[in-house]
């Protein structure tokens, strides 16, 4: 009924232009609308499209053109997406054209009958950020806060907002015709207004960008609450402050960007990109699953409808990182686009969890569409031979697979455990000789995994030398994880990866390093709580 509603003011909207200083407005759910002003510059839409590519979400997306008299002063994106419980979510990214630096436009959402609020701020205390060796100073911080919006007589609606962004587009292209795209962080500030008068509460935000930047901000506007429990509520404060290089802030139109390491083409130290291994919301989704809220539900959907619209952007099957990596550059004469092994497999089974949940047989056959892609991988020989195994490399191009780069233990150990994830869903022997090809592999290098200290090497070159320093304790849950899926199919657990994890738990204990509650859970149920 409400999408009917939504549809049927788009309707009435469709095509109209605003005329010069007069505001333009977006409709938003119930009898709230977002009204877009300024003083000095006029609104003309030029499109509006309605999309979406799974059913659970509905995208209406504008454009506007800004206009300083007959001078072009900028362009206007908004996007309403449109949760399938009736929330939204809504994105706006300004591009300026004027040299003047101060384009202020301010966006209006009144809500008519509301006239009291209560305001929990999720800038709730400090915390100390630490230089990080590969990322630097990561500047981007939680949203502002919530709002709860409520009038006598009337319903409440829930709102949480954004802080404000500008940045700047980096784009180097390649020979080849590929290109890297990254962003510079110029700015974040949290600046708004709300003011009530005339039965009605009206939220402004301002986004300012000159010559060549985006100005960029987004809020989730529900007409119920978002947060039932307290204790999830304050919980996740805790989560976006303390656990911030995880926890995503800046949500644009095309999805998430989060800080990138300092090794990016083209390079700036405030670079910031659509990182895939934080596109699929991990933590938002694992926490709906667990506390049921509906802020985890909406930030799950709309998860997965930008890791949706990002393959539908980028034209292909699977999902490629967009920008380059120095590193690998260096290494192996990698550039963008190319495949990061272990990011898809996040993402694989993440929207499998997902599909399962919502009902969707696409979502839920992701994982086998990604075991597929890696037995492709397989047939084209795009792989590291070891003894009568293979390895399928972390990060390769898929229009130049002749280059190849190493294989890391972590992400060998998570294709093979989706392989044998794909194999329990369909007991299709195909995915099930591939995972034994990569165990194989694994068994053929034998203890030279492992190091003087006792620690596992991180990598295997194509040459089967290694490098690296092993993640602390990420490859051991791998590690547990494998031995568990063997045996969760009938068949027996290697003796050679027992011992990997003996030496892997040994050095920890050297260290004096506490075990993660994951690792600790698993080694009980697995019977080793000998090795604690």
């Amino acid at each position: 009924m409400k999408r009917f509603f939504l549809c049927s003011l788009f309707l009435v909207l469709a095509g109209c232009q605003s005329s010069p200083k007069e505001p333009v407005e977006v409709p938003l759910l119930e009898e709230a609308s977002m009204r877009i002003t300024s003083e000095d510059y006029s609104f003309v839409e030029v499109k509006k499209e309605n999309s979406s590519l799974l059913n659970v979400y509905d995208d209406i997306r504008y454009e506007f053109d800004v206009k300083k008299g007959r001078k072009e002063a900028g362009s206007l994106h908004v996007k309403v997406r449109t949760i399938d419980n009736g929330d939204q979510l809504v994105f706006l990214q300004l591009e300026g054209e004027l040299e003047k630096k101060e384009v202020p436009i301010q966006i209006h959402v009144p809500f008519h009958h509301m006239n009291d609020y209560e305001f929990t701020t999720w800038d709730a205390f400090e915390f100390e950020r630490t230089h990080d060796g590969n990322t630097g100073m990561d500047r981007t911080t939680q949203p502002i806060g919530l709002f709860e919006l409520s009038g006598e007589g009337e319903g409440a609606l829930q709102l949480v907002l954004s802080k404000q962004y500008t940045s700047i587009p980096l784009q180097k292209e390649y020979d080849n015709g590929l290109k890297s795209d990254v962003r510079e962080l110029h700015d974040e500030f949290a600046e708004y207004d709300l003011k009530t008068e005339d039965e009605q509460l009206t939220l402004s935000f301002p986004l300012t960008a000159s010559k060549g930047e985006l100005a960029e901000g987004w809020f989730m506007l529900a007409n119920e609450e978002l947060f039932a429990e307290p204790k999830h509520h304050e919980s996740w404060i805790h989560y976006q402050i303390e656990q911030y290089k995880e926890a995503n802030g800046w949500l644009t139109i095309g999805g998430p960007l989060k800080k990138l390491p300092w090794s990016i083409e083209p390079y700036t130290q405030e670079g910031y990109g659509r990182n895939l291994g934080v596109m699929v919301d991990r933590e938002a989704i694992d926490r709906y699953f667990t506390e049921k809220e509906r802020y985890f539900y909406n930030l799950s959907v709309n998860s997965v409808a930008d890791l949706y619209e990002y393959r539908k952007e980028k034209d292909t099957s699977i999902w490629e990182t967009e920008y380059t990596s120095t590193w690998l550059q260096k290494a192996y004469g990698l550039n963008a686009p190319y495949i990061d092994t272990r990011h898809n497999e996040f993402i694989a089974l993440y929207l499998h969890k997902m599909g399962e949940e919502l009902q969707i047989q696409e979502l839920t056959d992701a994982q086998l569409h990604y075991g597929d892609y890696l037995i492709e991988q397989i047939a084209i020989e795009n792989v590291i031979h070891a003894g009568d195994g293979l390895f399928i490399s972390d990060y390769f191009s898929p229009y130049d697979p002749s280059q190849k780069t190493h294989a890391s233990l972590n992400h060998i150990l998570g294709g093979a455990n989706l392989l044998l994830e794909c194999y329990e869903q369909t007991k299709d022997e195909k995915y099930l000789q591939a995972a034994k090809e990569i165990r194989t592999a694994i068994e053929y290098i034998g203890e030279d995994w492992i190091r003087e200290t006792g620690d596992l090497w991180y990598q295997v070159n194509p040459d089967l030398t290694f490098a690296g320093n092993d993640y602390e304790q990420l490859t051991l849950v791998d590690l547990l994880n494998h031995q568990a899926k063997w045996e969760s199919i009938g068949e027996t657990r290697s003796a050679l990866i027992d011992v990997l994890i003996k030496s892997k738990l040994e050095y920890l204990k050297s260290e004096n390093i506490q075990l993660l509650d994951k690792v600790t859970i698993q080694l009980e149920a697995q019977g080793l709580e000998e090795l604690l």
